[in-house]
């Protein structure tokens, strides 16, 4: 970033500017005001210290955190003072043997240490304020220090201010360090003038592809600092802060995959930074989150279910964004352990993609973006195993060969797969919903064509090769052999069963739209029409409703654990709310069976990232009972909202798709309004709809009182009329009603690509 000279008057402008409170102006439109009233609810609070010891972490975070898609900031704190933890997405070794294999895995880099010279005294107050992205700290001292830490989103400026009221002096010290206890990785410390740089690298010995280095660079602006380097992995400055007399701690963060910690670029972002500067980098970081704030957001009319909600778009936006250089794992860029549990790798059957299921709907497509650019790294790689490594999924593949992609469960967002297979195929085509859903939500055909399609078109190229002919009386069917579950090995589980057909319908489609292909939509149709139906069985476990559920494969395995087998249902979509009402009550007697008798819902440490709650909407499952069993795992989040398992992270960000489906679905190209909200008032703004479609609805518990949408692409909209008693409706462009076509319950109209429609349901008077 390119930071030039200001002119005094531009100066006064910015002034005004970097006093505004919060991300959002104090303004009277309705995004304000819907802003206003939620930043105390999205503001954690500590009135204590909270230690090193009580926010170390293997999994998510256990503290107040920051990021901005490349770097990952997690504190911890005592009376006087504060410590910085920083990784960085990128900053991955090789060669690292656990338990979950050898390969890949994540790292942090250090951090920075901030420490007051005052005696203890009450006072103290720790602020996550997610809504202006930002740190807030008063430190328990008899002369107070008050500091506020906040980072730029485009680039690794992490910025702390100090400010104090004391009319003494007070000494602080900043150590700037790289993790050192693990002798394993080489560290690095030095000053150069006024800015104290550190490093790490990453494992050098045995057989490593590749070697990283990170590093942290800091600079002292506002007073005089003397540096001092007190060992090989840590600096330390010294200064005095005074009234009046605002100090910021300005640090930058670097590095790459090429054994190259990047410390002479970091050295030349920090050297000139100053007061002027740094206001220009709090305004721009203001408005990219007002941006994200704005996108879209839900009115639940229940603080609860609003908190989580939108701290899930914070810590969605704060882990993964178009500033990534590399995706992300299960806990995103807060790499805070030199063990994280497997690896902090991508899990490829679920877990990760699970972290990207909201933001289409939530309309940020492009925080998916990174994700994309991993899993077309991955290709080659995946199709070498798939020719050659077959037999180590399963014995009994020892001599079979497949064109298309075989995925292990595990890999680093860098481009490398690791670790074992758990007797599962569907790694890859877990994707698929991911692809087609940029595509239909956007209707960006360039997308379509250029990554969409040629992943998916992997895809059915293995199962192609993979899936068994099987010859019957008088017809027969296609048999897929895999694991369902991890470690399982299954004949025809829903499971998977839903990712064959789906590719395949998805290939019948895209072709379609993309001329392309059609001498192979024979054998693509005969698959779809000539796969095993679900197995329905009757449930063994008590307590249970005494009616049919979906078993987990042919054989009737009926473990309650996860809905696995309701894939069919989401992410797949292929059991909707226009399907036949007997295999939609099925649907629903095996998510009550499992998330309900069984208490999956509450119990099984990662429900929320499974989609059961997602799952519950898409085919009418009871609304109240969504909502209360959202809002018991809601009560147990910690002080910084997240929802602790001791495995998991962003895969619990699910609760955003859970809730805008119960208020919009896109069903067959059909938008359906509020179809699994309870009789209670509700609203949404700006959800993204498959077709492109912007869209904003009101609900007052009874009817649809406002609806307006704006079409992207100029497709057809075709919208469920919402109650029983509509008769029609009255669709308006510019003030000017256009003309409608009603049938069966659907309201089409033709639409223009940028234009703005509003809708109003006319009641039947008869």
């Amino acid at each position: 970033m390119k930071i030039c000279n200001i002119h005094y008057s531009v100066i006064l402008g910015i002034a005004a500017l970097f006093s505004l409170p919060g991300c959002l102006s104090q303004g009277n439109n309705p995004d304000d005001l819907f802003f206003q009233n939620k930043k105390k609810m999205l503001t954690a609070r500590w009135n204590s210290p909270f230690s090193q010891a009580e926010t170390a972490s293997k999994h998510a975070p256990k503290g107040p955190y920051l990021g901005n898609g490349d770097v990952g900031l997690v504190s911890y704190t005592s009376e006087n003072g504060q410590t910085l933890q920083l990784s960085k997405v990128d900053f991955i070794t090789d060669n690292w043997s656990d338990w979950a294999g050898t390969g890949p895995a994540a790292l942090p880099v250090g951090g920075v240490s901030i420490s007051v010279q005052s005696e203890p005294a009450e006072g103290f107050c720790y602020e996550m304020r997610q809504l202006d992205a930002e740190l807030y700290m008063h430190t328990g001292t008899a002369e107070p220090v008050e500091m506020t830490t906040w980072m730029t989103m485009d680039d690794n400026y992490v910025v702390t201010e100090l400010t104090t009221a004391s009319e003494h002096p007070i000494d602080v010290t900043v150590m700037t360090y790289a993790n050192g206890e693990n002798k394993l990785y080489e560290t690095t410390s030095g000053i150069r003038e006024k800015v104290g740089q550190v490093s790490r690298r990453s494992r050098t010995e045995g057989d490593v592809r590749w070697i990283a280095r990170a590093g942290i660079s800091t600079r002292i602006t506002g007073t005089e600092a003397s540096w001092e380097k007190t060992s090989s992995s840590q600096v330390t400055a010294s200064f005095q802060i005074k009234a009046g007399q605002p100090v910021c701690i300005v640090t930058y963060v670097s590095g790459s995959l090429e054994d190259d910690a990047r410390l002479p670029e970091a050295y030349d972002k920090l050297s000139s930074v100053n007061g002027p500067q740094l206001a220009l980098l709090k305004i721009e970081k203001k408005q990219w989150w007002k941006d994200m704030w704005t996108r879209s957001y839900v009115e639940t009319n229940d603080s609860l279910l609003n908190r989580q909600y939108l701290s899930s778009i914070y810590l969605m936006a704060s882990a993964c964004n178009l500033h990534s250089p590399v995706c992300g794992g299960m806990y995103g860029v807060w790499n805070m352990n030199d063990s994280m549990n497997y690896h902090g790798d991508i899990h490829l059957n679920y877990n990760s993609q699970a972290g990207f299921y909201s933001v289409f709907s939530a309309n940020r497509p492009e925080l998916a973006m990174p994700y994309y650019d991993f899993l077309e790294k991955l290709i080659p790689e995946g199709k070498r195993r798939a020719r050659e490594e077959m037999g180590l999924v399963h014995p009994s593949l020892k001599d079979k060969s497949c064109r298309g992609l075989l995925f292990s469960v595990s890999a680093l967002g860098n481009g490398y797969l690791y670790g074992e297979y758990w007797q599962q195929t569907m790694d890859a085509p877990f994707n698929v919903p991911l692809f087609s859903w940029y595509y239909e939500y956007t209707g960006d055909r360039e997308f379509l064509r250029k990554r969409a399609y040629p992943f998916i078109r992997e895809c059915g190229d293995f199962y192609e090769d993979y899936l068994e002919k099987e010859t019957l009386d008088s017809t027969y069917r296609y048999n897929i052999l895999t694991g369902g579950h991890e470690g399982s090995w299954d004949l025809n589980p829903p499971s998977d069963l839903a990712f064959v057909e789906q590719t395949f319908r998805l290939l019948l489609r895209y072709s379609e739209i993309l001329g392309v292909d059609e001498n192979r939509r024979a054998l693509w149709k005969d698959i779809v029409t000539h796969l095993p139906s679900y197995k329905v069985i009757m449930p063994t476990k008590t307590p249970n409703q005494g009616l049919p559920v979906y078993a987990k494969n042919e054989a009737g395995w009926d473990l309650p654990a996860h809905v696995i087998q309701l894939h069919p249902v989401y992410p797949c979509e292929l059991l909707n709310l226009h399907s036949d009402s007997t295999a939609l009550q099925l649907a629903r007697n095996t998510l009550y069976y499992y998330a309900v008798d069984q208490q999956g819902f509450t119990e099984t440490m990662n429900e929320l990232g499974l989609s059961a709650f997602v799952m519950g909407t898409r085919i009418g499952f009871d609304p109240d009972i969504l909502i209360d069993k959202m809002k018991t795992l809601i009560h147990r989040a910690g002080t910084n909202f997240l929802i602790l398992d001791g495995h998991h992270c962003l895969e619990k960000t699910t609760i955003v798709e859970t809730i805008n489906s119960m208020m919009l679905q896109s069903v067959d190209g059909v938008l359906h309004l509020f179809p699994c909200w309870p009789d209670k008032p509700a609203s949404f703004t700006r959800l993204r709809a498959k077709g492109a479609f912007v869209v904003s609805a009101q609900y007052d518990g009874k009817q649809v009182t406002s609806l307006k949408l704006t079409s992207e692409r100029g497709e057809t909209c075709r919208i469920a009329l919402p109650q029983k008693d509509v008769a029609t409706a009255e669709v308006r462009q510019n003030g000017e009603a256009i003309k409608t076509i009603q049938k069966d319950g659907i309201l089409s109209f033709t639409t223009e690509a940028g234009k703005e429609y509003d809708i109003q349901f006319l009641p039947d008077h008869e």
